[in-house]
């Protein structure tokens, strides 16, 4: 039955009062309404970054400036819900709804609060409304239909029917329409029905190109023989297959709806004048003036405007044939040798290329021309030296080139180089991260390359390469990451012709960077990939093209007149053309008689200006005087430290940086320290998301349009599921959860590892698990970078006598410790205890406190230390026979795949694990065991055995030394009891539940303390993470999957959640006390681009398993699939692509 609204009369005058008060709206020009879009945007920003804190904040404000706008309302109420904090959600939308009664979408935001409160009448009511107001809201009538069929009343799946038959009315060839009303006519038994909708989809196969006809027949054939359940419960087989196309994903982008999708936020006013979505209008009265630049002595063939180190001026830096000049400052010149060789011909426009080799914020240079290879390591701002020989080998420094690059090809971290030989294929170096170059092979199918381009071209994360040869010949190879070769040549569009000059950005502000192409006949052209394939469009042509040949011809992308759309400039020897971008079609500015290499705010007012050289060498300085006073913004992106990171280069070269003023958007590639953003009328940027080289996303807030230095923030993207139990008053947080399964990673930079098939144990305390309603509550949440595959989950209540303690064993060691609980007595505090360097570290030790051993040095990478030690007393009174454990609870920061792999390149120390050490009677330590392992991931408690470690007469000492990351919180000795008289039941959960739950938050004390997630509160339940692509278990019960060992697993992504109740057994008996163990059976694998097939969920784990090694393929064709088919009908129907976290920032045009 419908649900009506009913309010109190009295109630209804008092709202109405409240209304009809509200209706004073700021004018436009006011400073009121300044405010309040500057506070409405920055909300919608922070939203679409995933920061719901400051958008709640930002939303509230809107609402206090201007509560009668129902936009803020509505999405302040969106917010809420998003963080389950589903009362407030309720009384916002409730206050949306009475400003604006008639707005369809926000009845659509309020059913979903009401569906999530569990109350489907209410919801269903107003999804009734909704689409009585928009007849054409795809999302809301999808949405009715499903909660109309879930009523089970008699014609409740008629009505369901009926309702997509309205949407296919707006939208006839909507696959997922057409998909469920093939399922609804099955379930009704109306064959006639079906057939017509088979047909449809049918029809719709040749342009999806892939095979359908099975899946399809099969649905036909057992509707025809009248079999129309079997009809019924074939269709998720059809939908698995439909799945995989975009055509489908984009039918379900537009019916689909979610508390957790930002498409759901308002971004345009309701009552308020909206401000323009469009950059601001084009500057065509901007004009450049020149002016003469001394550097050096003599004509320059080659000048370039560069940044030396992360905060100094631009330093101009000029080549002829046989010198360099470097001037960092004005006045100030420095001559080096440049390897011009003894040819006539003109340098390449990439003759020179600044890198940050050896990770000390500073640019050196690589100078690569006919003569030769030099590398220039700048010592101080200014000052080189020529480390040449000490950094490359003979051969290569002696080749002749064209042009260098620098690039992270192999995504560790540090900036690999590509020089382009005058004759022959390029030469590929690999920085081995100890100031030291190595051959790589990469593009041997190139010939005399000439130009470069690295940057993520099919918006899959890792960036691609396309290269440009001499005979203007363009080949653009995909980054297949860990595949063999990793560089894969992606077929192109015959009709490009040849190509003098390319570069990269995202010209059709779709998220997405471009390939633009200068081609030979003057035509500038966008090259796009998206997931149906390539795509061109024209941008510009330029009249007359000089014939100037691929080698010496430039093209930039840049704002030049700050108004929020990047423009084109094109440069040959003969002169230089530019065209800003402009609506219908771009303005060309003056024509340019000289030859342009560089585009840089150099006089410092916000600005781009050009560098050029004359015909005659001389080089200039050609000042931006714009006509516009638009804003902009300098955005500085930067490693946060030299030690203990290293997960990015230095500059964040390669990465991608994201902003949005108000709705304007811009994509731009971070290439060098400065990112310059014109944002036209905006003074602010409301957000810049940062996407780092190494795949992690940090958004900033509220940026003045001036410059702006960013620091990485140093957070785990990998750490496994986190496990979170009741603890009698609210959840909290446990420990981390199968941390030894990891799928594809390299062990501590010693090769791959094996898939790791093991039962992980974890210890929680009986104070940390207290039944609720005779049940016990655990949840394990996806939080970080990951897909988790769980195959089993159980409790082992353990009952122990009063006196006694019980541990597991949570250590990482290959092979993994058999599993086990522990009876000891009381621990035992040890006497003292110090570091490597003799301080007193008792106090630290003691207890569990989160103080923690701190005290060591951090090496050059994440996870790596200097070599250190914690050396304990045990104290006087440790026996000397029997059996003895140190017990030691810390945690460590671990490496991840893509260090492992930067240190194993060099010369560097590789990291292990714990030694145990003890006293040798002779003044000097024995080694007991050389590997120990190390501590599971954070908080967590090893259980080393003392018993027969010590040698007679030797002091009870003991000594931790290993070169990680590990941070001891307690270490202390117990005796053990291993006939201790322990009770232990293994139960299985009464229920199992996967669901989408978001993001918890997470503080961090220090550096050297752990992330600690706070499960009270949701940061957000959009995206943080570039997803995994492939097949995920869908919401609700799950048991089935995880009450044995048998390969049927739960999938879990980012953001999900899986809700256990265990029963809780009664009470122990008197003169025992109760704790638990989590069991847990799966594997994890990150998605860091040097985890093998780390942009996938195939392949798929399973037992038995030897290596990770098999590349993904088709999902019929994996064996661990095969082992279970019936699992991707009834479970695994979640197919998830990293869309939503993609276009997050782009404004909807549509709305």
């Amino acid at each position: 039955m419908r649900f009506a609204l009913h309010l109190p009369a009295a109630l209804l005058l008092v709202l109405g009062a409240t209304a009809c008060g509200r209706t004073d709206l700021p004018d436009p020009s006011s400073p009121a309404y300044r405010e309040t879009v500057a506070a409405f945007y920055r909300g919608v920003a922070a939203a679409q970054a995933g920061e719901s804190g400051l958008a709640a904040a930002a939303f509230q404000r809107v609402t206090e400036l201007v509560p009668g706008e129902p936009a803020g309302w509505a999405d302040f109420g969106l917010i809420a819900l998003q963080r389950r904090e589903l009362e407030q959600a309720a009384e916002r939308l409730e206050e949306a709804r009475m400003l604006a009664p008639e707005n369809g979408h926000i009845q659509l935001v309020s059913a979903l609060v009401e569906r999530e409160r569990g109350r489907l009448d209410a919801a269903t009511e107003h999804l009734r409304r909704a689409v009585e107001l928009d007849p054409r809201s795809l999302q809301a009538l999808y949405l009715l239909a499903q909660l109309v069929e879930q009523e089970g009343r008699s014609g409740s799946t008629l009505e369901a029917q009926q309702l997509i038959d309205r949407m296919l009315a707006v939208q006839p060839g909507n696959l997922v329409a057409l998909l469920e009303r093939a399922r609804l006519a099955a379930k009704r038994r109306d064959l006639e029905t079906l057939r017509q909708t088979l047909d449809r989809i049918g029809a719709r196969a040749d342009s999806l190109s892939f095979p359908l006809i099975a899946e399809l027949g099969a649905v036909r054939t057992a509707g025809e023989a009248g079999d129309l359940g079997r009809a019924a419960t074939l269709i998720p087989f059809l939908q698995t297959v439909l799945q995989l196309q975009p055509a489908y994903r984009d039918d379900e982008e537009a019916v689909l709806t979610s508390p957790s999708r930002t498409e759901l936020l308002l971004t345009r006013f309701v009552r308020l004048p909206a401000p323009s979505a469009e950059s601001a209008p084009a500057d065509t009265g901007l004009m450049f003036v020149a002016e003469t630049l001394s550097v050096g002595e003599g004509p320059a063939a080659w000048v370039h405007a560069l940044w030396l180190s992360e905060e100094g001026p631009l330093a101009l830096v000029t080549a002829s044939r046989g010198t360099l000049w470097i001037s960092p400052e004005p006045g100030q010149a420095e001559a080096f040798a440049f390897p011009g060789g003894a040819s006539a011909s003109p340098l390449s426009p990439s003759a020179v290329a600044p890198v940050d080799y050896n990770y000390d914020f500073r640019m050196d240079l690589v100078l690569a021309g006919p003569g030769g290879l030099r590398l220039l390591r700048q010592d101080d701002v200014g000052a080189f030296t020529d480390v040449t020989g000490e950094a490359v080998a003979a051969a290569i420094a002696r080749a002749a080139y064209a042009g260098a690059w620098a690039a992270d090809l192999d995504m560790e971290g540090d900036l690999d180089l590509v020089l382009a030989r005058v004759e022959g294929g390029p030469v590929v170096l690999r920085n081995r991260g100890d100031g030291t170059f190595e051959a790589y092979p990469a593009f041997a199918s190139v010939a005399r390359l000439r130009d470069f381009v690295w940057a993520d071209l099919d918006a899959d994360g890792d960036p691609d390469a396309a290269l440009l040869d001499a005979a203007g010949r363009l080949l653009v190879f995909r980054n297949g990451r860990y595949r063999v070769p990793q560089f894969q040549a992606y077929p192109l569009p015959d009709t490009l012709g040849s190509v003098h000059a390319i570069a990269a950005a995202d010209m059709n502000q779709d998220a997405t960077l471009d390939l633009i192409l200068l081609g030979a006949d003057g035509t500038l052209r966008r090259l796009s990939l998206n997931e149906s394939g390539w795509e061109t469009g024209v941008l510009a042509r330029w009249p007359d093209f000089p014939t100037a040949g691929v080698a010496s011809t430039r093209l930039f992308v840049a704002d030049l007149d700050n108004n929020g759309d990047l423009d084109l400039v094109a440069s040959t020897p003969q002169g230089s053309r530019a065209w800003l971008s402009a609506e219908p079609e771009p303005q060309h500015l003056p024509p340019i008689d000289v030859q342009i290499t560089s585009v840089a705010d150099i006089s410092g007012d916000g600005r781009l200006d050009l560098i050029a050289v004359s015909s005659e060498g001389q080089a200039l300085l050609l000042t931006n005087q714009g006509t516009k006073d638009y804003y902009s913004a300098s955005i500085r992106p930067r490693a946060a430290q030299t030690t203990g990171d290293r997960r990015i280069n230095s500059f964040g070269i390669g990465g991608e940086i994201e902003v949005r003023a108000g709705l304007l958007y811009q994509k731009q590639l971070i290439d060098g320290p400065v990112v310059h953003f014109g944002t036209g009328e905006h003074p602010l940027v409301d957000v810049a998301r940062i996407i780092w080289p190494n795949g992690t996303v940090q958004p900033e807030f509220n940026l003045a349009a001036a410059n702006e230095t960013i620091l990485t923030r140093q957070r785990l993207k990998g750490s496994c599921p986190w496990v979170f139990a009741f603890d009698g008053e609210k959840m909290q947080f446990v420990t981390d959860f199968i941390w030894r399964t990891a799928l594809g990673l390299r062990i501590n930079a010693q090769g791959n590892a094996a898939v790791i098939h093991a039962e992980d144990w974890i210890k929680i305390r009986g104070d940390q698990l207290v039944p609720r309603d005779g049940f016990y509550d655990v949840r394990i949440t996806a939080d970080l970078w990951e897909t988790h595959f769980f195959d089993h989950v159980a409790l082992m209540v353990v009952d122990h006598p009063e006196g006694t303690e019980v541990f597991v064993d949570e250590r990482f060691t290959l092979p993994a410790p058999t599993p086990a609980v522990h009876a000891m007595q009381p621990l035992r505090p040890v006497a003292q205890a110090w570091d490597h360097a003799g301080r007193d570290v008792t106090a630290l030790i003691r207890a569990r406190d989160e103080r923690f051993v701190d005290t060591f040095e951090l090496g050059p990478y994440q996870g790596i230390a200097g070599e250190h030690y914690v050396e304990v007393a045990l104290g006087d009174d440790v026996p000397t026979e029997g059996p003895l454990w140190l017990v030691a609870s810390g945690w460590v920061y671990p490496t991840d795949a893509s260090i492992n792999v930067a240190v194993s390149q060099g010369d560097n120390r590789l990291p292990h694990g714990l030694q145990l050490e003890v006293p040798d009677g002779q003044g000097g330590w024995a080694i007991v065991e050389a590997d120990l392992g190390f501590p599971a991931g954070k908080t967590k408690t090893m259980l080393i055995d003392l018993q027969d470690a010590f040698r007679p007469g030797t002091p009870r000492h003991v000594r931790l030394r290993t070169n990680m990351e590990i941070y001891w919180d307690r270490i202390a000795w117990a005796v053990g009891q291993p006939d201790a008289p322990i009770t232990t039941r293994r139960i299985l959960p009464a229920t199992a539940e996967l669901r989408y739950r978001g993001f918890s938050e997470v503080a961090q004390a220090s550096r050297k303390a752990p992330e600690l997630p706070n499960y009270s509160t949701i940061t957000t339940t959009a995206p943080l993470w570039r997803d995994l692509v492939g097949f995920y278990t869908r919401f609700g019960d799950v048991r089935p999957l995880n009450e044995a060992v048998d390969d049927r697993y739960t999938i879990m992504n980012a953001g999900d959640e899986l809700a256990l109740r265990f029963p809780a057994p009664p009470p122990p008996r008197g003169g025992s006390t109760r704790d638990y163990v989590l069991i847990g059976d799966g594997w994890v694998k990150d998605g860091d681009y040097n985890t093998g097939f780390s942009t996938t969920v195939l392949p798929l784990p399973y037992h038995g398993m030897s290596d990770y090694a098999r590349p993904p393929g088709r999902l019929e064709d994996d064996p661990a699939y095969r082992l279970h088919p019936e699992d991707w009908r009834d479970f695994h129907t979640r197919y998830v692509t990293p869309r939503d976290f993609h276009r997050a920032l782009v404004p909807k045009r549509d709305q």
